[in-house]
């Protein structure tokens, strides 16, 4: 009798673990697999715009480039994942700076305005400049990079993304950040100091004219311009005569305040189901 208990004992105990398998298995399958929606930045029309000062006071130091993604989860759609580098476009210069944001969390307003919060990291790359004018002169030389990144939070606000979608898979989001210099100075020292495009200009091509003569007037670009930095100026030395001397902008902003503002086209690159961490395999993935 007691072999009879110790072999229905040893059956119980070793069928145990198959037990259990089983109901995780149960359970997992039980679980809604859900959706993700990549949006891709197209980064030959989405640009930031960098301004310097605040409201009225504001002056537009410069442009940029942008590129990154947008992931919306149907579990949350309220809450996406937002991923984003910004740069000058053009970074062959001796001083520049570059800029990426990562969302932490995002949440919608009543009036379905979307705020998202998140790390913006800036990078200024600072480098060395040689120039010695001879006969074998060839350009400035320049020194190795040296980088200095600094990162802080920023909260971005969108209008609501999903006004704008397109049955063609596109999508134009409109965002802006306000930055002050406690905050994050490396940011406005990059825009202070660095030097950012006040034009952005796709497929450009540049030629010097094969003759160099007395109405040589520097090298030919052409290209499609898609954004400029447009600030109001006023006239310098007076409206014209020997006192004229130009235009200057009509605001000196405080640089103790910055913005960027987003200006971005997206395009949809997948809408793919997925299981939920923890799941259990389908059979066509065994």
């Amino acid at each position: 009798m007691s072999r009879l208990r110790n072999i229905i004992h040893v059956v119980a105990y070793g069928l145990r673990p198959i037990r259990m398998v089983l109901a995780l298995a149960m359970v997992t399958a039980s679980m809604p697999a859900h959706a993700q929606e990549t949006w891709r930045l197209d980064p030959q029309l989405s640009i930031a715009r960098l301004s310097l000062g605040s409201a009225s006071n504001a002056l537009e130091i410069g442009l940029a480039r942008v590129s990154g993604n947008v992931v919306f989860d149907s579990n949350d759609p309220t809450d996406p994942s937002v991923n984003l580098t910004i740069t000058p476009g053009n970074e062959t210069g001796a001083d520049y700076g570059k800029m990426s944001f990562t969302s932490k969390q995002s949440g919608t307003t009543s009036d379905r305005t979307l705020i998202v919060t998140g790390d913006l990291s800036v990078t200024r790359i600072e480098r060395s400049v040689t120039a010695e004018p001879n006969e074998a002169y060839a350009g400035p030389q320049y020194g190795s990079p040296v980088a200095h990144t600094d990162t802080g939070e920023i909260t971005v606000v969108f209008s609501d993304p999903r006004q704008n979608a397109a049955h063609n898979g596109t999508m134009h989001l409109l965002g802006t950040s306000s930055i002050t210099r406690e905050d994050l100075p490396q940011f406005l020292d990059a825009l202070t100091l660095d030097h950012w495009p006040t034009s952005l200009v796709n497929d450009e091509k540049c030629e010097a004219p094969s003759t160099v003569g007395e109405d040589y007037s520097g090298v030919k670009c052409t290209g499609t311009e898609i954004a400029s930095v447009n600030n109001p100026v006023i006239p310098t030395g007076g409206t014209g005569g020997e006192g004229y001397y130009g235009f200057e902008p009509a605001v000196t902003p405080d640089h103790n305040y910055a913005s960027i503002t987003l200006d971005v086209k997206l395009n949809q690159t997948s809408a793919a189901s997925q299981v939920v961490s923890g799941a259990a395999p389908s059979a066509a993935n065994q």
